[in-house]
């Protein structure tokens, strides 16, 4: 009977709040076992399916102008639906950025300064989370916005993006921001960041790029930053965040996105291989963007997913977890081009887990409540294209519940 309880997750759910929808996870942290990801002490196969949601910590603190969106709702409003609207569907991850993405609304004020109002609502964020039984994948930094890895070469009293990678002051002082977040203590729970199991992982950065540098940066700083997590947070787990491309000296380029002959990708400073083989480093995470690399359709999108799992179970051999797959819809209100490329992404990433393969979880782009955007990629729960969503929930969880436990519980 306990044994049954643990893999239903009876008793996560049995600790839940109120009536508040629960995952059903059991206790304890996400691990790595051989290529799977487990959960549990008793080392549960751990299947899921999952989404993004960038801009939680402006709603969660609410910041007071909308973050990019209309937010019709107060921000904390939003961040609950959205989680309850995941839960209810039977979505066990989110990925969020662990920093405000909006000017003037700063998480870091200061090299060693920081918004205590930002920070209260990362509390909020994970406190939230705990209470319905659902893991969080945090990205530490984003390589797109002003206040992300810009920021912090700024910070660092450098100019180049590329400094992020090869300033040992800039790196030094994100050092400490890792330090710094991992060591607080969420005032509504008394739980120390780095040792709260609903932290499932970090990513280093959200799709880091050093255009035009030797590969052996990013190989350095992905060494040294993963440390400085592991430091901090040794039972979670890490993992780059990037799209993962090969890098110039792969025998793999014609696996890059980028059309006639272009090696655009080869020049971004990432390694895929090599980078992911860095024994810190726990799973392997991709991104696929149809729109940003001119694919020509789902087949592109399928044949990059695809060309990076055999990858990853042939020489890389850890688990692997499609991070980011998303699609444009362009006015489009019956999404039917958006779901043709989502259908492309969950039947690779649901082929390859039956078949034993690396692939553990799927996080789609992303998921909006009611009311919010616009916005091109957001998901509604009201869209034809959640019913996808909720189908290939239902196939990854139906693995979860039929894989067996890998060791004894404690």
């Amino acid at each position: 009977m306990l044994r049954l309880a643990l893999v239903a997750g009876s008793f996560a759910a049995a600790l839940a709040v109120g009536n508040l929808p629960n995952t059903g996870l059991p206790d304890g942290f996400v691990a790595v076992k051989g290529t799977q990801l487990t959960v549990g002490d008793d080392c549960h196969p751990f299947y899921f399916s999952g989404w993004n949601s960038w801009e939680f910590l402006e709603l969660a603190s609410e910041a007071p102008s909308p973050p990019f969106r209309s937010t019709p709702l107060k921000g904390k409003q939003h961040v609950l639906n959205v989680m309850d609207t995941g839960v209810k569907a039977g979505l066990k991850v989110i990925r969020l950025w662990a920093h405000s993405m909006t000017p003037g609304w700063e998480l870091q004020t200061g090299p060693t300064t920081y918004n205590e109002k930002v920070l209260v609502g990362m509390d909020f964020v994970m406190d939230e989370a705990a209470k319905r039984g659902l893991r969080i994948i945090w990205v530490l930094a984003d390589n797109w916005y002003p206040l992300g890895i810009d920021q912090q070469v700024k910070l660092g009293g450098a100019s180049r993006h590329q400094d992020f990678y090869t300033s040992a002051a800039v790196k030094a002082g994100y050092k400490r921001h890792i330090a710094f977040l991992l060591s607080r203590t969420n005032t509504l729970n008394g739980k120390v960041y780095g040792q709260d199991p609903t932290v499932m992982a970090w990513n280093l950065a959200n799709e880091a790029r050093c255009q035009g540098c030797p590969s052996s940066a990013m190989q350095s700083w992905v060494s040294e930053m993963c440390a400085a997590v592991k430091a901090a947070a040794p039972r979670h787990l890490v993992s780059i965040g990037y799209e993962g491309f090969f890098g110039p000296a792969s025998s793999k380029l014609s696996e890059n996105p980028g059309l006639g002959g272009s090696d655009w990708a080869s020049r971004e400073g990432q390694d895929f291989t090599q980078n992911n083989l860095d024994p810190c480093v726990d799973f392997v995470g991709i991104h696929a963007w149809p729109d940003n690399w001119a694919m020509r359709g789902p087949k592109d999108l399928t044949n990059y997913i695809e060309s990076r799992l055999r990858e990853t179970a042939a020489v890389i051999k850890k688990p692997f977890i499609l991070e980011e797959y998303g699609k444009i819809t362009n006015g489009d209100t019956t999404h039917k081009l958006r779901n043709s490329y989502f259908a492309a992404a969950m039947a690779a990433a649901e082929a390859n887990a039956k078949a034993g393969g690396p692939l553990m979880g799927s996080l789609f782009w992303h998921l909006y409540d009611a009311g919010m955007g616009p916005g091109q990629y957001g998901v509604h729960a009201t869209d034809s294209t959640w019913s996808l969503i909720t189908q290939h929930t239902g196939v990854m969880n139906g693995l979860y519940a039929s894989a067996a436990p890998t060791c004894a519980a404690a």
